[in-house]
């Protein structure tokens, strides 16, 4: 059996979880056996087992990308191979990224930045409309921790980098951002909102929290 980490508590139940690090937690009442408690994680191997695979599988697939023949990136939500040849511009065929060969890191982030730049001014502008909605200005950044923001000043901030999320997922954080025109908090009215803008909202949230990592992607 695998080692683990055991958290007791005044808590009733036995409950586990599958850490960031691939590490099994287990939190259990003060005084129950750990018979019992080894006799539950041998009951629950299967769903242990899936869940360090899938942990495993994501920090693969979010590696550090680097700039090189055959590396992998997502675009709009799905894995595209980079090919470097003799090409003038970044162009996208398919499943692949044609990037001229003397291309820099930084000069494909830029252009990544200027594709999501594009797309999120669409949106805005889509969903705007829509929603009777009036904001200041968009704003494309560099945010490693936050998709999206709205300003007292109803200015609209996006990082770059949802360019690698699929597009019903920048949708919602568009849609959420607007939501904050009119509601700046996350109260009870907040999601409402949002919820008549985008039913489906909680599947985009448990996206974006199940792929934060991609943030320190590029």
């Amino acid at each position: 059996m695998k080692p683990y980490t055991l958290i007791r508590s005044k808590r009733k139940t036995l409950a586990l979880c599958v850490d960031g690090e691939g590490q099994l937690v287990v939190r259990a009442p003060l005084k129950l056996a750990e018979r019992d408690i080894e006799a539950f994680i041998e009951k629950k191997a299967q769903w242990i087992a899936a869940r360090q695979r899938r942990i495993a599988e994501e920090a693969a697939r979010f590696k550090v990308f680097e700039l090189v023949d055959g590396e992998s990136i997502l675009l709009f939500g799905e894995p595209h191979v980079v090919n470097r040849g003799d090409v003038t511009r970044v162009t996208v065929v398919d499943e692949h990224i044609l990037v001229p060969l003397s291309m820099t890191l930084e000069g494909f982030a830029g252009w990544m930045r200027f594709i999501s730049k594009k797309v999120i001014k669409e949106r805005v502008a889509y969903y705007a409309k829509l929603m009777g909605v009036s904001h200041s200005t968009v704003k494309i950044t560099s945010a490693r921790r936050r998709w999206g923001s709205c300003s007292a000043k109803n200015t609209l901030n996006f990082s770059w980098r949802l360019v690698m999320c699929p597009r019903w997922v920048i949708d919602y954080v568009v849609v959420h951002e607007l939501c904050h025109v009119a509601f700046k908090n996350h109260s009870p009215q907040f999601w409402e909102y949002v919820a008549t803008q985008m039913p489906h909202y909680k599947e985009a949230r448990s996206w974006l929290r199940n792929n934060q990592t991609l943030m320190d992607v590029i």
